[in-house]
């Protein structure tokens, strides 16, 4: 089984438009889809399923991908495909997600964070950020 530990030591060559005391929110967002896959490793159960924020997350790190598909959504999301597309109705109901028609193949639905959903996710990972700086966790490196 690979490890996977975190390392507090500083960012090396990652690029952040954040000051210098914080880490990049993509690495706090992978730290977090990490942290997630060990659990649900260790307890082998939906005892802590939360698809809407594992969907937020995919697509928060996959940002700058134009095509983010369902597909992909699901496989990162480790949900199945009926509870995901049910998600997504929720998250764009609420407008956090955006869903458009692949115009290459239109039988795909692409998906990307709306505005206010970006938004909503770096405040949520500048939190994430405050916390770990007040625990004296400094900077944050996911390591294979």
């Amino acid at each position: 089984m690979n490890a996977i530990r975190f390392d507090l030591h500083a960012l090396n060559g990652v690029q952040s438009d954040e000051s210098n005391d914080a880490p990049a929110r993509q690495t706090i967002a992978l730290a977090w889809i990490a942290a997630r896959k060990a659990r649900d490793r260790v307890f082998a159960s939906p005892l802590f399923h939360n698809p809407a924020w594992d969907i937020l997350l995919e697509l928060y790190v996959h940002r700058t991908s134009s095509k983010t598909c369902v597909f992909q959504v699901c496989a990162g999301s480790s949900s199945p495909p009926t509870t995901v597309l049910r998600w997504i109705g929720v998250l764009q109901s609420e407008g956090l997600i955006e869903r458009c028609r692949d115009e290459k193949d239109r039988r795909r639905s692409l998906l990307k964070l709306s505005l206010l959903g970006l938004t909503k996710m770096e405040e949520a990972l500048d939190a994430a950020t405050e916390g770990d700086r007040r625990l004296g966790l400094g900077r944050l490196r996911l390591v294979d």
